[in-house]
């Protein structure tokens, strides 16, 4: 066999792995709560929380929580509580002001010479403290067409120097998908550094 078929078949391989991980992710309160040895109150009360911002965890990263122990600081990144429920004032939905920063649709705008490229709106978890937990991605532009808009704005603004690539996490992106965006923002001679934000080293390292 050609090593070009034995690289693509390694890469198929590869990515049928982590995305059949990202399919078997921890979507109930009572499960997690059960591979944790966590009293079933814990995850009762996680129900309302759940049902506003729903509960996803890939299992390598539960495996890295402490069994049995509800205030550990991993489980607590991503069990719900009805305390997030409550308002607070001074609180909002859009707590960055994102939305009224968008200079075209999937892209972010706030400071001089860096600009945020929404790549997806998808995320591996789902985390309590998310700022963007309520964004409105569809509207936002955080869509195939709405990163076509983005790039052709990167590319019309010879002040961005830095693109930042956010969402969602854009490393749910498959590789052919993201080389793709990479190269298109190769090819914008003032576009010096790029930047991936994305929690998948960390919550589902196969990814990587």
């Amino acid at each position: 066999m050609p090593s070009s078929a034995i690289t693509a078949a390694g890469h198929r391989e590869r990515a049928a792995g982590w995305q059949a991980e990202l399919a078997d992710a921890v979507r109930d309160a009572d499960e997690l709560c059960r591979l944790l040895d966590l009293d079933l109150a814990v995850a009762e009360a996680a129900r309302g929380g759940a049902a506003a911002f729903s509960l996803l965890v890939p299992r390598a990263f539960v495996a890295r929580m402490r069994k049995g122990d509800p205030q550990d600081p991993l489980l607590l990144q991503v069990l719900p509580t009805g305390d997030e429920l409550g308002a607070a004032p001074g609180f909002g939905a859009d707590p960055l002001e994102e939305m009224a920063a968008l200079a075209a649709p999937g892209l972010v705008k706030k400071y001089a010479g860096r600009a945020l490229l929404l790549a997806t709106g998808a995320c591996a978890v789902n985390c309590r403290y998310c700022f963007r937990r309520e964004f409105p991605y569809a509207e936002s532009g955080a869509t195939r067409a709405g990163v076509e808009a983005g790039i052709e704005a990167v590319a019309a603004d010879d002040s961005i120097h830095e693109v930042i690539l956010s969402g969602g996490d854009p490393l749910l992106l498959d590789d052919e998908r993201l080389g793709r965006l990479v190269e298109r923002l190769e090819r914008i001679p003032h576009v010096r550094r790029l930047r991936i934000h994305s929690r998948l080293p960390i919550v589902l390292p196969s990814r990587v």
